[in-house]
Formats: C-alpha cells, sequence, structure tokens
C-alpha cells in the first residue's frame, strides 16, 4: 500500500509536525506533500518523511516572512499535487491540505486540528486586528476570505472520514462541513512525565505568554490570593505587562529548560490553565506527572479533565473567564483536593499517550481500507454513538469491519 501525508505548512516543528511524524510511525517514512518547508535539516529528520515535496509557492520572494498571507493562492498550490499513484491519501490539516485532489481508487482519510478558524469562527476577531482588513485592502480581504469559506466547504466533500482532534473540533466539522467524524486526541509523550505523588506548595502556569493564552487572569487571581504561590513558566510579548501587575507571590520563570520545565510541573500542586485551545497538550502531560489540572472548560480541557462530581476527578473546571471566577475554581481545589489523587491523574493521560493514538490510527487505517468498507455505512455509525465511541457493533454489523477500540 503506497501512503501520501498532505500537511499545510512546515515553518516550525510543533504540535502539528508531531501528529505527522507520529502518523509516519503507524505507516511508515511516507511522501509528504506541502505548501512550504522551513524546517532545519534536525527536525525534518525528526518528521520521518520519505520525501518532502513543496508547492510552486515556496519559490516566492521573502515567502518564509510572509507565507501567512499567501492564503488567497493556497487552495490552488494544494490542488496542484498530483496523488494519483498513491493508495492512501492522510491530510493534517488546519486550512489547506484536505483539499487536496483525490481519485475513486483511493480512499483519503482527513486528520483535522481544526477548521480555518480565521475563515469561519474567528473572522470578525481577525479582521479586527489585522491592519489589512482597512481600506483600500478591506474589501480584497474580505472577499477573500469568503472564497475560502466556499472552497473549504466544497473540499469538506473529498475525505473519506474525517478525525477530530477533541469533541469540539468535531463539533466545529459538523456545524461548518456537515460531516461525521470520530476523535482521536493528539498524541502526548506522557512518559515524558513520570508520575509524582508528593507535591510541593505552589501552582503552576506554563505557556507562551501572549494575549489568548488568558494568562493574565491567572496573574490576576492569585493577587487576590496573597498566600498562594504561582509559578509563571514561559516567555513572550505579554511577559512585561504581566509582570508589572503581579503581587510578590507570583514569580515569573522565564523560558526554562525542557527538563527544569518537566521538574517544575511534576511538583506543582496543581496546574492552571485560563485559555481555550482546541486540544491543550501542556494539561495531558500535567496529569501524567500526577499534578490536577484546573482550567477553562470550553475546548480541549473538557476532554482532557474529569471534575469533580465524576467518578476519579482529575481537576477543576470553570465557565467563565474572568477573575473571580479563576478565584473560586482554586478555592474549589483547595476545599476538595484530597479527592483528587495523582495516580488518578496519571491514569487518565494514559488515554492521550503515544501508543493509544498509534492504535486507533492503525484500527481506523484497516478500516478504512477494508473491502467492505463504505463511507456512508462509516459516518453513520459515527452519528449514532457519542465522540468517544464510534459504535463498533454497528460497523462491524454494516460494513463487515472489524470493532474499532474507544477514540477517547
Amino acid at each position: 500500500m503506497r501512503t501520501a501525508i498532505a500537511h499545510d505548512w512546515l515553518p516550525v516543528y510543533s504540535g502539528a509536525e508531531q501528529v505527522v511524524s507520529r502518523i509516519m510511525d503507524v505507516v511508515g517514512p511516507s511522501d509528504l506533500f506541502t505548501l512550504f518547508d522551513f524546517l532545519s535539516d534536525s527536525d525534518r529528520k525528526r518528521l520521518g518523511a520519505a520525501n518532502i515535496n513543496v508547492s510552486h509557492l515556496s519559490k516566492l520572494p521573502f515567502v518564509e516572512k510572509f507565507y501567512r498571507y499567501s492564503f488567497p493562492l493556497c487552495p490552488n498550490a494544494i490542488e496542484s499535487f498530483d496523488l494519483s499513484p498513491y493508495d492512501l491519501v492522510i491530510s493534517s490539516s488546519a486550512a489547506f491540505a484536505k483539499g487536496v485532489i483525490i481519485h475513486p481508487h483511493q480512499k483519503h482519510i482527513a486528520y483535522i486540528h481544526t477548521p480555518a478558524r480565521y475563515a469561519w469562527d474567528q473572522t470578525f476577531e481577525y479582521l479586527a486586528k489585522t491592519r489589512f482588513s482597512k481600506f483600500p485592502f478591506g474589501p480584497f480581504l474580505a472577499h477573500s476570505l469568503h472564497r475560502l469559506r466556499l472552497w473549504d466547504a466544497r473540499t469538506a466533500h473529498g475525505p473519506d472520514v474525517f478525525i477530530a482532534n477533541s469533541t469540539i473540533v468535531k463539533r466545529r466539522i459538523e456545524q461548518i462541513y456537515g460531516r461525521q467524524s470520530i476523535v482521536i486526541h493528539p498524541p502526548v509523550d506522557t512518559q515524558q512525565f513520570p508520575l509524582c505523588e508528593e507535591k510541593d506548595d505552589y501552582y503552576v502556569v506554563a505557556s507562551r505568554l501572549v494575549p489568548y493564552k488568558r494568562i493574565d487572569l491567572i496573574v490576576d487571581a492569585f493577587s487576590r490570593l496573597p498566600n498562594k504561590r504561582l509559578l509563571v513558566v514561559g516567555d513572550g510579548p505579554d511577559k512585561q505587562r504581566l509582570m508589572t501587575g503581579a503581587t510578590p507571590n507570583v514569580e515569573f520563570r522565564g523560558h526554562v529548560p525542557r527538563r527544569e520545565l518537566v521538574e517544575t510541573i511534576r511538583r506543582a500542586k496543581a496546574f492552571i490553565f485560563a485559555g481555550c485551545e482546541d486540544f491543550g497538550i501542556v494539561m495531558a502531560e500535567a496529569l501524567a506527572a500526577g499534578t490536577p489540572v484546573i482550567a477553562y472548560r470550553r475546548g480541549g480541557a473538557a476532554d482532557i479533565v474529569t471534575p469533580l462530581g465524576q467518578e476519579k476527578p482529575t481537576g477543576i473546571l470553570f465557565d467563565r473567564q474572568d477573575q473571580a471566577t479563576v478565584v473560586e475554581a482554586i478555592q474549589q481545589f483547595e476545599a476538595n483536593k484530597a479527592s483528587i489523587h495523582a495516580a488518578d491523574c496519571h491514569m487518565k493521560a494514559q488515554a492521550f499517550s503515544v501508543a493509544a493514538f498509534q492504535s486507533r490510527f492503525q484500527n481506523l487505517i484497516d478500516a478504512v481500507m477494508a473491502p467492505t468498507f463504505t463511507r456512508g455505512a462509516f459516518e453513520e455509525a459515527s452519528r449514532a454513538g457519542p465522540a468517544r465511541s464510534v459504535a463498533p457493533v454497528s460497523l462491524r454489523a454494516r460494513t463487515g469491519v472489524e470493532a474499532l477500540e474507544p477514540v477517547g
């Protein structure tokens, strides 16, 4: 079986590229097709592709600096790849890769990190922040986003199976594309965060210090909790502003080596996350270390954290992004921390491990490539059950495919 992998672009080796690398572990080194490749030689080696094929857009002048502004040209560029020699195409997409042209003899599995949010639910936020939304560029930009939405919706018919990286992305796929999907969470290297049951008396947040991460809410909350200690790990453009408003019980560690980051999270009383991410790998890493998580409920946190009131809780989920709510969540954790056990946190994190990801992905490939597979029956089975189950009895009965294990 010849397999091709399509990926939006390769500016740096980060979370989406780690997913591609783990997919390569499942299918073996494969030909990779992408719009741009700016990786270092060492990162290309980590990726594990047999060959990397880039689009004609990579020849544009100053493209490494301005590639994000090329999005009106990207649909045509992703369609320019000839993938006809392959039996299976796997796309890793947060914008364009799912739009590769597929032939009837091929199967296409689309792993969706998110639909292009700046073209859909974050359109107005995007337009408000970019200087190109003003005249004379504004009308052209709005028209380009409109055309991108039309193309994005049309190409949603191409993949045989959609995979969402979280429940909230599953909802976006249904809302925007009208397609059913199954959830396979991104792989988390849980082995890097060994279980630690002896905790120190501090809370921790680890993140790039940028506005949408809402670190300000956490720092402000600890100004009302002077007897509680907070460590802020990470750097970014918001650092100086956050430090200016911080009280003495908040310590900024800046960027630290990976080993120190792991140890800081392992020893923390709890990890706090106030932003909204489609998944949020760092929360799963904290759980792997046995560290409870206090997080904003919207987004991937709802998949990762088992809240109080459920069996074997692993943290606290709060419902509003404001200082008072974060303070209340911390106080709720303090009052109930005896009910949250490090071993339960560690066990929950294993659902997101690399081994779990690869097992689920291999099962899905086997199902899709089976002669009895049909897209209609698969979507019907996916619709019949919740995000964490793919209705395996229905799949087996209607498609002849062996049951998939639960994907959550």
